[in-house]
């Protein structure tokens, strides 16, 4: 069974951005992605009310936010099923 994950950006910077990792109403933890290097920092986790744990999104959602930095564009939300 597929399950939707959706990235919202919450704040930007020169340096980063900070985004919402979860599904489409849920949040499953926040990542700030650095833009010049495209590390991930894992702000926060939270399992509550989503239907898969934390380690499920960070492992889809780490791939998405570094093609973000190959392309140099950082959307306000992306949303797909995994």
């Amino acid at each position: 069974m597929a399950l939707p994950i959706t990235l919202r950006k919450v704040d930007e910077t020169p340096r980063y951005c900070l985004y919402d990792l979860g599904a489409e109403d849920t949040v499953a933890g926040r990542v700030k992605l650095y833009k010049a290097s495209g590390d991930v920092e894992v702000v926060r986790l939270s399992g509550e009310g989503v239907p898969a744990g934390p380690p499920f999104y960070l492992a889809q959602g780490v791939p998405r936010l570094r093609t973000y930095c190959e392309r140099n564009q950082y959307p306000d939300e992306d949303t797909w099923t995994a």
